[in-house]
């Protein structure tokens, strides 16, 4: 998890988490980004770290917002994974 933090900046990860819909949005959107270029660099250990990190830490919370903080980061992140050739 501490190789995901420092992929993921702690703004983008509590920003992921908040109450307002905009703020997860552009979260979601930074964590596409920074998918988009460890993909183009071939890091594909460090999104398998994201990926988990969104999964274990934020899908799974009790909280709602997390949940669905975690849920739109991991769209972001299969989208752009998905649409690599």
């Amino acid at each position: 998890m501490a190789d995901a933090l420092s992929v993921i900046p702690t703004a983008v990860l509590r920003n992921l988490s908040d109450k307002l819909y905009e703020k997860r949005k552009n979260a979601a959107q930074e964590i596409e980004e920074i998918v988009k270029q460890l993909a183009m660099a071939g890091d594909h250990d460090k999104i398998t770290t994201m990926i988990n990190l969104l999964t274990n830490e934020f899908t799974s919370s009790p909280q709602a917002n997390h949940r669905k903080g975690g849920l739109i980061g991991l769209a972001a992140a299969t989208v752009e994974t998905i649409s690599k050739p």
